[in-house]
């Protein structure tokens, strides 16, 4: 019990980040995805154990506006998980992913009514917010697992919507505002992940593209990967922090968004690009891991 209290909350986008990296390598070695995914579970299960057991007391965190915000990375794993279970037990695997989408349609009800209907503060809005609206576009990427594209299809221009709007608002917090507090610096390393979210589960869910579709995500996600990778460089440095995670999905999926669009573009240099991206982001990944690994088990910060 005691160490599911420890268990910190940020940790839930580490473990997307093992599974958007376990899809990403993939085509270059299925074994290692395996690996990886299996990582990834390994700390799924206290998560979830924590969600269940401890939910009541859950509450008390989640009243702060990132760590709330952050949270919703667990039904995004939740939803890829559900990729990795298939292939044994494909009823199974259509159940975790539902239980992932109406979870995270369940957290963007909560966490608007908590933090936007009531006492909306500009200051309360960091880009951990792309979590919670954008984040559903991770249904879009996964809809295969159930063949559901249509859900794929609505939970993109759910995103793709929320994306544009809060894309104004968080660049105003961020940009002009300012005063991030340093614990949640971390966090503006997910510049990088909304529009190449968008774009990758727009690949996968819709089979007709739209060429303006396409290259306009692709501009996005290319321009906001150079500025996640700005921050990165930024705010890494030091004693680790559980907010690290924001480290990882971020820049694993610019990597998938690359290579996904690479076959309809068919730009070879972005297959280049596409492989600096999966090094850089293995790496990121496997460096917060081990950082993980150290703060949880022997409190090495």
């Amino acid at each position: 019990m005691d160490f599911l209290k420890r268990y910190p909350i940020p940790i839930a986008g580490l473990i997307l980040g093992l599974f958007a990296l376990g899809n990403l390598v993939q085509s270059y070695s299925n074994e290692a995805r395996h690996v990886i995914g299996v990582i990834g579970f390994i700390l799924y299960v206290p998560y979830l154990l924590k969600v269940l057991v401890l939910n009541s007391k859950l509450s008390e965190p989640l009243s702060n506006p990132v760590a709330a915000s952050v949270f919703p990375t667990f039904t995004m794993a939740t939803m890829l998980l559900a990729g990795y279970i298939k292939p044994y037990c494909p009823e199974c695997a259509s159940i975790v992913w539902y239980a992932g989408v109406i979870g995270h349609v369940l957290l963007i009800i909560w966490f608007t009514l908590n933090f936007v209907v009531k006492g909306f503060a500009v200051k309360k809005v960091f880009p951990s917010w792309f979590i919670v609206y954008v984040g559903i576009a991770v249904a879009s990427v996964s809809a295969p697992v159930t063949g559901m594209l249509n859900i794929g299809q609505y939970a993109f221009w759910f995103g793709l919507v929320t994306y544009i709007l809060l894309l104004v608002v968080v660049c105003y917090r961020v940009w002009i505002v300012g005063e991030i507090p340093a614990p949640a610096m971390p966090t503006t390393v997910i510049f990088a992940a909304p529009a190449s979210l968008l774009l990758a589960g727009y690949m996968v869910s819709f089979s007709e593209k739209n060429a303006v579709m396409v290259y306009a995500l692709l501009a996005a996600s290319l321009f906001f990967w150079v500025i996640g990778m700005i921050y990165f460089i930024r705010t890494f440095r030091g004693a680790f922090i559980p907010s690290h995670s924001a480290f990882t999905f971020p820049l694993v999926i610019s990597a998938i968004a690359v290579k996904m669009s690479g076959a309809f573009t068919g730009f070879t240099w972005q297959g280049i690009l596409c492989d600096v991206q999966t090094v850089i982001a293995g790496v990121i990944v496997l460096w917060v891991l081990a950082r993980y690994v150290m703060f949880i088990f022997s409190g090495a910060k």
